[in-house]
């Protein structure tokens, strides 16, 4: 009897024992991020058969278990994604914004007007040399304002490439240390309690970097992590890793890859999720938006001002030079243009219309028959090159092939995106302003030939005159006297007259009229007030805007998403509360509830120790009675 009693006493003190074991270490951890708290699952030993009846064999601990919902951690984890893309994303809008606003802002748009208030300055006196430097030390102004912000830019796309450096590395990191907690595992018997806390710590900071989903493995002793759209990350005991390798066409628009063997498998980010998500849409989406608008503002304000002045005489009497860098040099053509590297082809994109011109990236493909382009809206247009070099235009682009592609090869078109880096100051020399404009009043076309004087020489003052039937041409002076006989129209080339130099395209209607006056008269500011003209001028969007508007346009769009932004930034906070409150109910630490225990279980193992004080007595007793 009394032997019985004590395995009964001693059962009891080891479960309460243990009992109020789990609940300190409870007590212990109850701010230790990632932990769940733990209890003891405590069972009935098998009944004893004793003269025909069942007799209680006491108490034995059978697990130590884990509090744990998979449906509301796998819900956290979700929200966790969640949350820092919308968070990043604000933080990421917020930075350009501010930048956009602040510096741009008073630089970008306040240069260029004052760059028109000094072109009005100087056509109120066109002759005077002071108002002429003031408007190139303006020119100079905007220049400098769009390089300096293009750069500013630049310099954040180049960061969001590190800052994709660094998340890699930790993500790779975290598979390692996954891994390794699922060799632990697989080496140790269950429960795992407080490697698995590791586990899910470690899962729930990968969720901050892309979306997560967790399988248990057959042996249900280890895990199977996968990131994205399905990549495996880490599989039981052996983990792949995440590399950020060149792009292609271009190589600084960097790709997310896993390593398989030795080979690399590039992955869509797309559906990548978390704070990487964020980093791909900030690099490949909101900043080349940013800079596709500077070099559309930049492309828009310096070809205008170099075709007012290509359209005027300097205060030598010579034909104006340009102010900018020419947006259709031969560099900046082969720039817009981005070609793989060791690929052959070659192509050329140069500017024609202005107001056509659009941003964004279009991808030209050759399957080794047909020429193919898909525009930034994602429209896939077939495309028949003609000509020689192979030419065809679009969206206000003439694009050559000088090369050819390829079969299979793709290359990318970039109109504007590099435009407010390159733009330049060319013009040195205040005199070669050109004021006054050289067109006549003598000039009467209704077709739509393009008239324009190259160079000029001797002559002066002449008029190009289209014959009857639009089949020729002929240059005469003012008084009608024939300078040069009739020629076919179109001219094939530019046409020189008494040293002066001009073309004509073709388009012109019967009868009609191009005149010239390149005499220079003092005063003369006709081409200074079109020039002013410009401010409000609407030459870019097809006629719908300035070329100040498409600055603003930019900067409203951004703010507009970072308003958006920060809205469902809230909405995921909240969610991701919610989330957090549901986790914790179930495995957080309850200290009320703890101290409840450890005062239940104490009483439990008094109790228990009580027991085995009268075993010993009554074994005492039979012991004396011996």
């Amino acid at each position: 009897m009394g032997l019985d009693l004590l395995n009964l006493g001693t059962q009891g003190v080891l479960t309460a024992q243990r009992q109020l074991n789990t609940t300190s270490h409870n007590i212990n951890n109850v701010n230790t991020e990632g932990f769940s708290r733990q209890s003891v699952v405590q069972e009935t030993d098998m009944p004893l058969w004793v003269a025909g009846s069942k007799y209680g064999a006491g108490v034995h601990v059978a697990a130590v278990r884990r509090s744990f919902d998979q449906f509301a951690t796998n819900e956290l984890n979700l929200s966790t994604t969640n949350l820092n893309y919308s968070m990043d994303t604000e933080a990421n809008l917020d930075v350009l914004t501010n930048m956009m606003s602040s510096i741009g802002a008073k630089r970008i748009p306040e240069n260029i007007n004052d760059w028109f208030d000094s072109v009005k300055t100087l056509a109120d006196s066109p002759n005077e040399i002071g108002a002429r430097k003031v408007v190139l030390e303006k020119s100079r102004l905007v220049s400098q304002s769009l390089n300096d912000f293009y750069e500013n830019v630049r310099q954040q796309n180049a960061d969001v490439n590190k800052k994709m450096d660094l998340t890699v590395e930790r993500m790779n990191g975290i598979a390692l240390e996954l891994k390794d907690i699922n060799k632990m595992m697989v080496k140790t018997p269950g429960p795992h309690n407080d490697l698995m806390d590791r586990h899910e710590k470690l899962i729930k900071e990968l969720s901050q970097y892309t979306k997560v989903t967790i399988t248990r493995r057959d042996n249900e002793n280890s895990f199977n992590v996968l990131i994205g759209g399905g990549h495996m990350l880490v599989s039981g005991t052996n983990a792949s890793e995440l590399k950020m390798i060149a792009g292609t066409p271009d190589p600084l628009q960097r790709r997310l890859a896993m390593v398989e063997g030795k080979g690399m498998k590039a992955i869509q980010h797309d559906s990548i999720g978390g704070k990487l998500s964020a980093l791909f849409e900030l690099r490949d989406s909101t900043i080349p938006t940013i800079m596709d608008e500077l070099g559309r503002v930049a492309v828009g304000f310096s070809s205008e001002v170099n075709r007012l002045q290509s359209q005027a005489i300097d205060l030598r009497g010579q034909i104006g030079a340009n102010i900018f860098s020419d947006v259709n040099s031969e560099q900046a053509a082969r720039s817009r243009a981005i070609v793989q590297g060791g690929s052959s082809a070659e192509v050329g994109v140069f500017i024609d219309d202005i107001s056509l011109l659009k941003a964004g990236d279009y991808a030209l493909k050759y399957d080794g028959s047909q020429y193919t382009v898909t525009r930034p809206t994602g429209e896939v247009q077939r495309l028949d090159p003609t000509g020689n070099p192979s030419t065809f235009f679009l969206d206000g682009m003439r694009v050559e092939i000088r090369e050819p592609l390829s079969a299979g090869e793709r290359v990318l078109l970039r109109p504007t995106r590099i435009a407010a880096g390159e733009i330049k100051l060319e013009m040195n020399e205040a005199e070669k302003i050109a004021a006054q404009s050289y067109a006549s009043s003598a000039t009467f076309a209704t077709g739509n030939a393009k008239f324009k004087v190259l160079q000029s020489g001797a002559l002066k003052e002449f008029q190009v005159v289209i014959s009857p039937a639009a089949n020729q041409f002929a240059v005469l002076d003012m008084k009608g006297k024939m300078l040069l006989e009739p020629q076919t129209y179109p001219p094939k080339g530019p046409v020189t007259v008494g040293g002066t130099t001009f073309e004509l395209t073709g388009g012109a209607a019967a009868n009609d009229k191009f005149a010239a006056n390149l005499v220079p008269s003092e005063g003369d500011n006709g081409n200074l007030l079109l020039m002013q003209g410009l401010q409000t001028r609407k030459v870019m969007d097809e006629g719908r805007s300035t070329v100040i508007d498409l600055y603003e346009n930019v900067n409203t769009e951004i703010g507009l998403k970072k308003a958006t932004a920060s809205r469902l930034s809230e909405v995921s906070r909240v969610e991701n509360e919610a989330a957090q409150s549901r986790v914790a109910s179930v495995a957080g630490v309850n200290l009320d509830e703890e101290a409840a225990n450890m005062m239940k279980f104490q009483q439990a193992y008094m109790a228990s120790s009580r027991i085995m004080k009268a075993a010993d007595e009554t074994f005492n007793s039979i012991l004396q009675l011996s």
